[in-house]
């Protein structure tokens, strides 16, 4: 059973650089990091990952990976070599996550490995990523690899940042409407009632129902359902493969309005891959493989995967397409011009530009009803609150003090 420890060591040039190697043993592993040209100056046996334990794993995120992409694009692209390229960017990396994982790779690059290689072997780059580097890798052309990556993963964090301020306001709307629920029922309704003693059977039935939603829509109760969900987010972290959670987002794609906003995000997001993974030169098959491995959901992801073995077949793109139910006619209709022509990479860039620009008017049209809706049903449930209160103190001399 293999063991993985971590280690420190020097170059022939005197440069530190650390990173994660599996051996058999220790001498093993001292063995294949001198093989290396490397000398080792500490390694450590690092505490092995059963099924019945749990690691709280630090991870990067897309802008990590993206600072990493520009940054070697950029010094390629002044003539610099892979190896002191990566070194400069350890050297000035900070996230200790992204440091060891640089280390690896430049540590697999020394030993002879390529460079999509290296990173293939980390286990912590998509297939989208290693492919770029492996196609451009091999007509030797790295910065354009590194720069199509940045190109992508800036649009990815672009997309990403903008739904989530398109987002800020009608999420900022229902936070306040829960405290402020929260507040009426915690303190306000509470207080009015106990003026009539603990027996509510006399009450009104919108008072009685009224009396029992702050009985339990109060801090005490928000405070569980709080702990219930952090426990379930960290159980989430640490056992990512046993605690799931429920694929709500496929079942969204059934619902009118909806679900068009979902195929419109899918389908940018796939056709800018496919424009993308084409400007790299990966061939058209392994480019649609890639990028239909991309779409989240599962009730599109499907049927354009299968369109591989079509196309393999010879049939034209196009018709292949046009055979897709849920597609737009104006997908295989701009495929075929883009067929004839022997331009579809520009073709998928057109049609991302497309769906993106139909995404953001179907968020901004969605927007508008949500939120009145959002005042409109918090000014129902106050309005129900005040006429209750209303109610029961008109019914007061009915009322057993």
């Amino acid at each position: 059973m293999l063991t993985e420890f971590a280690y420190n060591s020097l170059d022939a040039a005197g440069h530190e650089s650390r990173g994660l190697i599996s051996a058999n043993d220790r001498a093993q592993a001292i063995s294949t990091l001198r093989a290396r040209g490397l000398t080792v100056t500490d390694l450590v046996e690092r505490e092995a990952k059963s099924g019945t334990k749990f690691v709280f794993r630090k991870n990067f995120n897309d802008t990590d990976i993206y600072n990493v992409a520009r940054e070697l694009s950029t010094l390629l692209r002044s003539g610099m070599r892979i190896d002191k390229a990566f070194e400069l960017l350890i050297t000035a990396t900070t996230k200790e996550s992204l440091r060891e994982i640089l280390s690896t790779v430049l540590s697999d690059i020394k030993s002879g490995k390529g460079v999509a290689q290296s990173f293939d072997n980390t286990g912590r780059f998509n297939s989208l990523f290693i492919s770029m580097i492996s196609i451009s890798e091999a007509v030797g052309e790295l910065q354009t690899a590194f720069e199509n990556i940045a190109q992508y993963l800036k649009f990815q964090i672009q997309f990403k940042a903008e739904i989530r301020n398109t987002l800020t306001y009608p999420v900022f709307l229902v936070l306040a409407s829960i405290v402020t629920f929260l507040v009426i029922f915690q303190f306000i309704v509470p207080r009015f009632f106990s003026i009539f003693g603990s027996d509510s059977s006399q009450l009104p039935l919108p008072a009685k129902i009224l009396y029992a939603l702050s009985g339990w829509l109060n801090f005490y109760t928000l405070g569980i359902i709080a702990g219930i969900v952090a426990v379930f987010f960290v159980a989430r972290k640490l056992y990512p493969t046993r605690v799931k959670l429920p694929n709500i987002y496929n079942s969204l794609a059934h619902l009118p309005g909806i679900r068009n906003l979902i195929l419109d995000l899918e389908l940018s997001r796939f056709s800018y891959s496919m424009y993308a993974v084409l400007q790299s030169g990966v061939e058209f098959i392994k480019a649609l493989k890639l990028s239909a491995s991309l779409i989240q959901n599962e009730n599109y992801r499907g049927p354009i995967a299968s369109l591989v073995g079509q196309i393999k077949e010879g049939r034209k793109i196009a018709d292949v397409f046009a055979q897709v139910h849920f597609l737009p006619q104006i997908v295989p209709n701009m495929l075929r011009v883009g067929e004839e022509s022997g331009n579809l990479k520009d073709m998928f860039f057109e049609l991302y530009q497309i769906f993106d620009e139909r995404f953001k008017n179907g968020i901004k049209r969605v927007l508008v009803l949500v939120e009145p809706m959002i005042i409109i049903i918090m000014g129902l449930i106050v309005g129900f609150i005040v006429i209750t209160l209303i109610l029961t103190v008109m019914s007061v001399s009915s009322i057993k003090l």
